[in-house]
This record gives structure tokens, sequence and C-alpha cells, in this order.
């Protein structure tokens, strides 16, 4: 059973890493306590509140069920099939506890449901949760028992049906891009509409009275920093997937010139949003652009420090984004802030890349 759960419930959340930090940035940064107490007590009290967080609930079972499925396809999962050894009622009870472990997510939010449901006199409204946990857990059980009845020895190739009239380029960036948009759809997608959000949030706030650059410098920075999670996911296809790219004889400043354009091109949506808000003259949003960059292009640096591990980069991602808001309030001039962090991640970016944390 704890082989199951490392295997498969650790490999879930290690994998979707960037998605879950890009979902609590948007829930924690953008949303007040009030607005979750808002829509938990929607859930409770409209007449099909239930059936919509249910629909939820369920897209986000699917996406497990779609990975669980995946997962076990691979070669290196063949050894899963033996638990078809286990007799039926010790199997079905340990792939319940699988499922429980990938939808702890929704447990965790069920029991904050409860709390305000209990706090606001309405727990006689929450007796469909308790439903809804055994039905999601019945999917996925469901979903791993069809699996390993049905192993993935072969998969035949699939035929492309739609041919583009012309030839992929070969960029690094262009590669990079198509990685990222093809195999991390969701974790883009969530992470786009959480920094859009914020970044419109401030324009709309920063245009209701007379404010300085501070203001969007600093709502708008945070806004960038919610893109780490697609960093991540970059610093991932480099290090796990395209392996033999970390051997090509490209010189460090190369490479972070790549970086640089790549990240440029990911924040690139909120700024043509911030740009159509029409609250900043250009000039100012080009700034903001440029110390959005800088500060993703340092924690992509980081990373190489850190062996790409995530965990370890949240708590000076926060000590640092406490850093530059007291920089930013003391009215220190934002080209300068942007440039000095360039100027340290191209000193840092060599030893770095190549392992020397010193």
């Amino acid at each position: 059973m704890k082989i199951l759960m490392i295997s498969t419930v650790r490999e879930f959340f290690r994998q979707r890493a960037g998605m879950f930090f890009v979902i609590l940035g948007v829930l924690l940064g953008f949303m007040s306590s009030r607005e979750h107490y808002s829509f938990a007590l929607f859930f409770l009290t409209d007449p099909f509140g239930m059936h919509y967080l249910l629909v939820i609930w369920l897209i986000y079972c699917l996406l497990c069920i779609q990975f669980l499925i995946k997962l076990w396809s691979l070669p290196e999962y063949t050894f899963i099939y033996n638990s078809r050894l286990w007799i039926v009622s010790k199997r079905l009870t340990r792939f319940f506890l699988l499922a429980l472990g990938l939808l702890q997510p929704l447990i965790y939010y069920g029991f904050y449901v409860v709390s305000i449901a209990s706090q606001d006199g309405l727990l006689h409204r929450i007796w469909p949760i308790c439903l809804y946990y055994v039905l999601l857990s019945t999917i996925v059980v469901f979903a791993a028992e069809w699996r390993i009845r049905h192993p993935h020895v072969y998969q035949k190739p699939i035929k492309t049906v739609f041919r583009w009239p012309f030839p992929r380029p070969a960029s690094w960036i262009y590669w990079s891009m198509e990685w990222l948009l093809r195999e991390k759809a969701l974790t883009f997608l969530v992470c786009k509409i959480g920094a859009i959000g914020i970044v419109m949030g401030t324009l709309l706030y920063y245009s209701t009275g007379t404010y300085d650059i501070r203001l969007p410098a600093i709502g708008m920075s945070l806004g960038y920093l919610l893109n780490i999670g697609l960093s991540y996911e970059l610093y991932r296809w480099e290090s796990d997937i395209w392996l033999w790219g970390r051997t090509l004889p490209t010189s460090p400043f190369r490479r972070l010139l790549r970086l640089l354009a790549l990240h440029a091109l990911i924040i690139l949506p909120e700024t043509l949003v911030s740009l159509r808000q029409n609250a900043l003259p250009f000039v100012e949003v080009l700034q903001l652009y440029g110390l959005g960059l800088s500060l993703l292009i340092l924690f992509h640096v980081y990373l190489y420090k850190k062996g790409g591990l995530l965990e370890d980069t949240m708590q000076p991602v926060l000590l640092g984004f406490v850093v530059l808001t007291l920089l930013i309030l003391y009215k220190s001039p934002i080209p300068a802030i942007a440039g000095t962090i360039f100027v340290f991640s191209y000193y840092k970016f060599p030893g770095w890349y190549r392992g020397v944390t010193s």
C-alpha cells in the first residue's frame, strides 16, 4: 500500500506542483477571506449550489483519472498489475485509500465548507458532501480497477490527420513553448487567469484614486510572480525531459538570453491586458514589465541552485516579495530594482547552472 501511495499519489502532486501552486496563488493571493466565505455560503444556500460544487469536483476527479490511467500505462509501472493478485476486498479497499489520497484538496475544502455551515447554522445542508466523496472515490476506484484489468502492453502509433503546411522551426524557444502549451495547457490556463485577474484588479483599484506607480508595481509584481509555476515547468522540461539540450555547446550567456526571451513571451498576455486598461502610461508599463521579467528570471536561475525542488524555493520567494514591497514603498526606482536583479541573475547563472552553489 505504501508503494502504491508513493508511486501514484505523491507522483500526482509532484507532477502537478506548478498547477497547484498557481491555484493556491489565485485562491490565497487574489481572493480574500470574505470572498471565500461568500463562495462557501453560495454552495450551502443556493438551490443549485451543491450541484455546481459537484460539477467542479467532478472536473478535478476526471483530471485525477486521466493522470492515473496515463501513469499506469508507462512501462515502468508494469508492477502495478501485480495488484490483481490481491483478493478483491483488499484491492478495492486499497484503491479506495488511493482515491482519498488523490482527492485530498476536495476533502480539505469540504472541511472548510462544513466549518462555515456549523458557524452559520446550516449543517442540514452539508449532507450531499458525504455522498459526493463516496461517488467520486468510487469513480476513481473503478478507473483503477479498469486499468489493471486492461494492461497497457502496446500502443499503436497515432496517425496524424492534420499536418502543418510548414516544417517545425529548429528553435529552442519554439520547442519549449510548444511543449508547455501542449503538455501543461491546464497549468498555463489557470496561471494566466490568476495573473490577468490580479493585474486587472490592481489597475481598476489604481484608477479609483490618485496613486503613484508604487501601487501597480506591487500588485503587478504579484501577478507576474504567479507565473513561477510555468517557470518551474520549463525547468522540468529542460532538466527532466529534454536532457540532451543541456549537453549542447552553448555559452551560459546565450542560454540566459533564451530564458529571457521565453519568460518575456510567458508574461506578455497580462502585460497586453495592462496596456488595454489605459490606466498607466506606456513607459510605466514597460518598467513594470521589466521588473516582472527580472523576478521570473531570478526565480528560474535559483531553481538551478536548488536542483529543481520547488518546495525549497517558496520561502525565498515569499521573503523576496516582502523585501521587494519594502523597496517599492520607499520609492526605490523601478528600473534600478529590475536592473540590479538582472545583473545578479547574470552573475549567478553560470555557477548555479553547473551546480556550483557557492
